[in-house]
């Protein structure tokens, strides 16, 4: 049964032409069974990678596919260059796979417990000589909560400085890059789940602790070498580099051959082939050893890292050692997972152990191709039914669910949900692309929304609500739920604006003056206004020379100039931007709809008709403002006519509304 895509979940797919193929023969005599396996599963990838669609999300692509011991799949598509039009070789062109690099690092760091120079339980510390992890729990951080991305860790996320396009930049080492951007613990280690590269990061360097090995060379003598993976490495290769496809950007201009660093990354710096891939596939489905008998992992390690040892709930899976659940319907098959992204590629490991069959499949742009080829192809091969909850379970009322109420920032991107209950066993969804669903209950903490996507959540030893989980927001991190706070002064209940201010406040992206006031009627400047917007999205300030004349004695001068760097202001004429001058309401609404655009959200064609009183220079953006909703009360509608008090000066309140309904929009922001 094919499942139901809506453009809120997946990028629209566009139109391209298709291009040749590349095969690779069995590399020996298979029975009569698994040669029609083959038979079907390269007709379904043929299909599937003929689709203009495809193409024009995969340039070129390669894919892998093993069952019952065999190589069944490995196929080029496309081209690996527009201009030389060379096709894609499974055996040769070499492939970016971001994270699915942890599935190896995890690999590694297992063969190092089987030695018993590590172990799962062991408190990192043993293995930082000395250094101290600032942690304010009694629980320390373990290795095994390093693979099951359950550290507790603040986010510590790759960044622009790990992407070298010059080749006279000098990469930082593994150790260095480890202690500068080492992260406080933030939350009781153990308790959630959030996607942590710097957890795998540091297992990389504990491999190299623990073996008095660098990583790279520990990979390459142990993983690699018995595997026979010639054309795989953590470290950016010439000779791997020079068989990578070309990336192109939207413009259709080639983007340059980059470097890493660290020179080599533990949690996303792989390089590798689809042919070797399938080598790796083919030994941990055959239990950890080598069609030549070498052994890479035991059995023991394979099942650890098989099994889910962090689960919000038995029906919602987070993680394995190395892997994690499937973030779409796997039709209640049993499925381990890895994807991976980086600048350029994406990539998609998966594998269904009890049945012997792995996938793999890496190409040239950054789309979700790989998420509609895994929903296809085990709608196709393995269909069946996800098990979600209790068909028997008996809804909760209304009340009961009372609890579950509130907003839950993601603890990885910031992003907030709202969930509100609408009936006895039904709850609603919102989250910052304005999209709203409907899900009903179907166990105790576990409830399924109309495209069955889940959502489970994980209460504290009290019995509060604490997490929440939904794969339609973040399938790779919990959200936490949101705490109170103390109101306002000024802000009584039934306020009009009470609902946006709260929230701010309850975020802790707005504060309370000395006398515990919001200042609701207070005037909003220009430096004020950038300020808040840069705050908000936590878009850092630019230290380059100011692009206006008045702004260097500015608190806001940093934020304005990254805000003149992104094309979101102009000044106001002779090199000046006013930043201490109250900003007008239309003002505010052409930088917000700048801010759109940046977001890749341009304005659509307005029936709206203004009232009198909006400049011609501010129309356009005024009008998108009022489609998306984004005003408080204030403004007004009478007569077919839209009044947004363009020329009034903006106020606190009315920012606020602007503020949370970039968290949370009333209306759709995906066009």
């Amino acid at each position: 049964m094919a499942k139901k895509r809506t453009t809120a979940y997946l990028l629209a797919l566009s139109i391209a032409l298709s291009t040749p193929l590349w095969s690779l023969a069995l590399a020996k005599p298979v029975s009569a069974a698994v040669e029609t396996d083959a038979r079907e599963a390269l007709g379904f990838m043929d299909e599937f990678f003929s689709r203009p669609e495809a193409i024009a999300q995969a340039g070129a692509a390669a894919v892998a596919v093993v069952k019952d011991g065999q190589v069944v799949v490995a196929r080029g598509y496309g081209v690996t260059n527009r201009e030389t039009k060379q096709a894609v070789d499974p055996t040769r062109t070499t492939f970016r796979v971001g994270s699915v690099s942890k599935v190896f690092t995890a690999a590694a760091l297992m063969q190092l417990v089987e030695q018993g120079k590590v172990s799962l339980e062991d408190n990192i510390e043993k293995y930082l000589d000395g250094y101290k992890v600032d942690n304010p729990f009694a629980q320390p951080v373990t290795v095994a909560m390093l693979l099951t991305h359950t550290t507790g860790f603040e986010v510590r996320d790759p960044t622009a400085a790990n992407i070298l396009f010059d080749p006279a930049q000098q990469p930082v080492a593994l150790k260095e890059a480890i202690v500068a951007n080492f992260p406080p613990v933030a939350r009781e280690p153990g308790t959630s789940y959030m996607y942590d590269n710097f957890a795998y990061g540091l297992a990389g360097y504990i491999v190299q602790q623990a073996s008095g090995q660098s990583f790279n060379d520990y990979m390459r003598q142990h993983i690699f070498g018995p595997l026979g993976m010639d054309s795989s490495s953590f470290l950016q290769e010439d000779r791997l580099l020079a068989e990578t496809p070309t990336v192109y950007d939207p413009t259709g201009a080639a983007v340059p051959v980059y470097r890493l660093s660290p020179d080599v990354i533990p949690e996303g710096s792989m390089l590798t082939t689809a042919e070797d891939m399938s080598k790796f596939m083919l030994a941990y489905l055959g239990g950890g050893t080598t069609a030549d008998g070498k052994r890479i992992l035991s059995p023991e390690s394979i099942q650890a890292m098989s099994s889910y040892h962090q689960a919000i709930h038995p029906d919602v899976l987070d993680s394995t050692y190395g892997f994690e659940g499937p973030f779409v319907d796997a039709n209640g098959h049993n499925v381990i997972m890895k994807g991976g992204s980086i600048t350029g590629f994406e990539s998609l490991l998966w594998m269904l152990p009890d049945r012997r069959t792995g996938v793999f499949v890496s190409y040239n742009a950054n789309s979700p191709l790989s998420i509609e080829l895994f929903s296809e192809f085990m709608d196709r091969f393995f269909p069946g039914q996800s098990k979600l909850g209790d068909a028997g379970f008996k809804e909760q009322s209304a009340a009961e669910l009372a609890k579950f109420e509130g907003h839950y920032q993601d603890l990885r991107v910031g992003a907030v949900n709202s969930v509100r209950v609408v009936g006895d066993g039904t709850l609603s969804a919102g989250n910052s692309a304005g999209i709203r669903r409907e899900l009903k209950q179907v166990d105790d903490s576990l409830f399924v929304d109309e495209d069955g996507m889940p959502m489970a959540f994980q209460l504290d030893r009290e019995g509060r609500v604490q997490y929440m989980k939904y794969n339609y927001a973040n399938p790779g991190s919990y959200a936490s739920k949101v705490a109170s706070a103390k109101p306002f002064a000024d802000v009584p209940a039934g306020h009009s604006y009470a609902k946006y201010i709260n929230v701010l406040h309850d975020l802790g992206i707005v504060e309370a003056n000395e006398s515990g006031a919001f200042g609701v009627e207070e005037t909003v400047t220009r430096g004020q206004f950038i300020h808040a917007l840069m705050k908000q999205f936590g878009i850092p300030g630019s230290n380059n020379a100011p692009a206006f004349q008045d702004i260097g004695e500015s608190p806001y001068r940093a934020e304005i100039q990254t805000a003149a760097e992104l094309g979101l202001v102009h000044g106001t004429g002779r090199q000046m931007f006013r930043p201490d001058v109250p900003i007008k309401r239309e003002e505010a609404a052409v930088i917000l709809s700048r801010l759109l655009v940046v977001s890749g959200i341009p304005p659509q064609p307005s029936n709206t008709v203004l009232a009198p009183g909006t400049s011609e220079w501010a129309e356009s953006a005024v009008q998108q403002v009022i489609d998306l909703e984004l005003h408080g009360p204030e403004v007004a509608k009478q007569g077919g006519l839209a009044d947004y008090h363009s020329e009034r000066v903006l106020t606190k309140q009315e920012l606020a509304a602007i503020q949370y309904l970039l968290i949370l929009p009333e209306v759709s922001l995906v066009q």
